[in-house]
């Protein structure tokens, strides 16, 4: 039985980190492309060929340099992005706080609005039950009235 549950519970496990994998799905175009330096090789030993080789490793270094350029530049690009990226978002959130400071102006405004009507129906109730009051008043004196001629 237990063999069974640990099994399952195993099952289950590998189903929802494949399904979580899924989703996850490597795209090369979001990472900046590195061109690559092809790597010759050179002997360590001091011959009179590595004078020879000299003109060559020149050129490897300026195509290092030029290489690191570009990847300088790339860093550069992408850290540009990234200011651009925080620069929305910050005007975004200033957009948006200005839409909550006038919502909270409208809604002051309405409420404001709701508490003097709502002050003027206290009052207004007041004065109908006074009027009521009056009006049984003057209906219990009349039956008064009534009862007393009779």
């Amino acid at each position: 039985m237990k063999k069974n549950f640990i099994l399952a519970a195993l099952f289950l496990f590998t189903l929802s980190a494949a399904a979580y994998a899924d989703g996850m799905v490597f795209d090369p175009t979001e990472y900046p492309t590195i061109n690559e330096i092809p790597v010759s090789k050179v002997n360590s030993s001091p011959t009179a060929g590595s004078a020879a080789k000299l003109p060559s490793n020149i050129k490897i270094s300026s195509e290092i340099q030029s290489n690191s350029n570009l990847a300088q530049d790339a860093v550069s690009e992408q850290s540009g992005n990234f200011n651009n990226a925080l620069f929305e978002l910050d005007s975004a959130q200033v957009n948006i706080r200005n839409q909550l400071l006038d919502y909270k102006a409208k809604y002051q405004e309405v409420d404001t609005q709701y508490q003097l009507i709502k002050e003027q129906r206290k009052v207004l109730a007041k004065q109908i039950k006074d009027v009521e009051k009056r009006i049984k008043n003057i209906e219990k004196t009349k039956s008064n009235i009534r009862k007393t001629m009779i």
